[in-house]
């Protein structure tokens, strides 16, 4: 079984296939769409098995993040 994510290219919540050969930062994963094909890099925390007990938006940029953990969009902001 994939991890199922909302695909950007085709609206669907389908399985994805992770393209673990490319480089991504912490927290992103590049993965292909088993449905309709698109490539993109996806948030980790973005995963629709993920309990919404686990995640909530950052107040700061308003992405996705575990509870437990800091925003994976604002070190990337931070890091340029």
């Amino acid at each position: 079984m994939y991890t199922k994510f909302k695909c950007n290219g085709c609206s669907r919540k389908t399985e994805f296939l992770w393209l673990d050969q490319l480089d991504t930062p912490e927290g992103y994963k590049a993965y292909q769409c088993m449905s309709c094909g698109a490539v993109g890099v996806k948030n980790i925390a973005e995963a629709l098995h993920i309990p919404d007990s686990e995640i909530h938006r950052c107040s700061k940029c308003g992405g996705w993040q575990f509870i437990k953990n800091g925003c994976h969009t604002c070190a990337l902001i931070e890091a340029r």
